[in-house]
């Protein structure tokens, strides 16, 4: 009977730490790859991201604590090429890639990617090979219309270009009838234009989930 208790402990231990995979390599990995968009065309200067973490069991809760974290970067090529070296045990036991940075991603016109968890992948030799292909953000049809609308060159098309689509525009009272205010709460901006003319920008704190309703 006390060996089948042990067994159950063990199965239930197993099961609590399964999701956090763990290995300690003091060999050199390479983890490389392509980026490409929906239709197979290589994505250039896309941020790739290897975030290595320390992760500890917590016996007592039967469960891992991170310790610490270190991020390895690189981007593609014009090929839309990656490759990114290191030992993972310098660096930490728990591993993450990422086809994404908060700079250098171009999240107007691609969805943000989940993150790839490559922990067992370093466990299977020297070489790790992870493709991605990025899948267009729901909004980039339009952005991409208006972009030629308005010409690429234009202030407006650089600036739906950068942060897409405004959550709000709006004719401000009293400023003319070739006014327009854009307006990207999240980013913490907005634009003042006169005719195609840019007139003002103004910036201000950041307002997290903000309504685009008038």
């Amino acid at each position: 009977m006390w060996g089948s208790q042990v067994i159950a402990v063990a199965g239930i231990l197993g099961c609590l730490l399964a999701g956090c995979a763990t290995v300690s390599i003091q060999e050199t990995r390479v983890v490389t790859g392509r980026v490409t968009d929906e239709a197979g065309k290589p994505v250039a200067s896309c941020p790739v991201v290897v975030v290595a973490r320390s992760m500890e069991l917590a016996a007592a809760r039967f469960e891992y604590e991170e310790r610490g974290r270190q991020e390895i970067k690189a981007s593609t090529d014009a090929e839309g090429r990656y490759r990114i070296e290191f030992v993972p045990a310098q660096v930490g036991n728990n591993f993450f890639l990422f086809f994404y940075d908060v700079s250098g991603f171009d999240g107007v016109r691609y969805k943000r990617p989940v993150a790839n968890e490559i922990t067992d992948l370093l466990k299977n030799g020297g070489l790790v090979v992870v493709n991605q292909a990025l899948e267009p953000s729901q909004t980039w049809p339009e952005v991409e219309r208006q972009v030629a609308f308005y010409g690429a060159g234009s202030e407006r098309g650089r600036i739906l270009r950068t942060h897409g689509l405004p959550e709000k525009r709006e004719r401000p009272p009293d400023a003319g009838a070739d006014a327009e205010v854009w307006w990207y709460y999240e980013a913490g901006v907005s634009f003042w234009f006169t005719g195609d003319t840019l007139t003002k920008t103004n910036k201000f704190p950041p307002i997290r989930g903000a309504s685009s309703s008038p």
